[in-house]
């Protein structure tokens, strides 16, 4: 089995190939499909093959680069829980049927059309940007694609390939103020103070993970009082001032 890949804030990422089929005469179509996250993502924003990046129409055919028109067909999947077969897979395929849902698994479906002219090096490489994992957004109540490390990281604490721990022991209070310090504006350079933008496996950690995630915010995590909190990197007034009065002696 292959470990998932999840994707927090956007990424250029690859994926696991996880199906090969090659239909028609003397095989001129393959069919490939390559799981990027294990879990739904917000999009699938620049898909490149190679290193061009490609424009789609709205049957996912390439039109450019203009040597890939009519040569390669990408079909794009979010990972949603209720989400179905790739009809037009399924249509084409002797292998891919109804049943094969994917669900919860962000996935493209290429088709390459055999052509040694546009593929003289074999079959080239499909990357993309991600916008990665929904989170939940204490400070709204709602679930959305965010880049906010605090939101982030108490999504990983939640996540059953994270900590799973319950939503009651991680306290919002922090968190909250956590996020409301990633998202102060940098008034000249126009940046967000804080964000998260990479990708793991389920084979991290949790405590690499962890580290990870909160090294994007220069921050802390404990848990205490049977809730998990978290601070940011961020000056804060002094509460104790400390002279010559409070020594013991000389």
């Amino acid at each position: 089995a292959l470990d998932h890949q999840i994707i927090y804030g956007k990424m250029r990422v690859g994926g696991a190939r996880i199906f090969d089929e090659s239909t028609g005469g003397n095989n001129k179509f393959l069919h490939r499909i390559i799981a990027f996250a294990g879990h739904e993502i917000e999009a699938f924003d620049d898909i490149y093959i190679d290193d061009d990046i490609v424009t789609l129409d709205g049957s996912g055919n390439v039109t450019s680069p203009a040597r890939y028109n009519g040569k390669v067909r990408i079909i794009k999947h979010l990972g949603s829980p209720d989400q179905l077969a790739d009809t037009t897979l399924v249509a084409e395929s002797s292998k891919w049927t109804s049943a094969h849902r994917l669900r919860g698994i962000a996935y493209l479906y290429i088709r390459f059309s055999f052509d040694a002219d546009v593929f003289p090096n074999g079959i080239p490489e499909i990357t993309s940007v991600v916008s990665g994992k929904k989170v939940y957004d204490p400070r709204v109540a709602t679930t959305a694609w965010s880049d906010n490390p605090a939101l982030c990281l108490r999504d990983y604490l939640i996540s059953p390939y994270g900590l799973s721990e319950d939503s009651v022991n991680i306290d919002d209070a922090l968190v909250i103020s956590a996020a409301n310090v990633a998202d102060q504006t940098n008034t000249v350079a126009g940046t967000t103070r804080y964000t998260c933008n990479g990708a793991f496996t389920t084979a991290s950690t949790p405590y690499d993970t962890i580290q990870s995630l909160l090294t994007s915010m220069d921050g802390s995590m404990w848990y205490a009082q049977g809730r998990w909190r978290m601070k940011p990197a961020d000056w804060t007034a002094a509460v104790l001032d400390l002279n010559e009065d409070d020594l013991r002696s000389s």
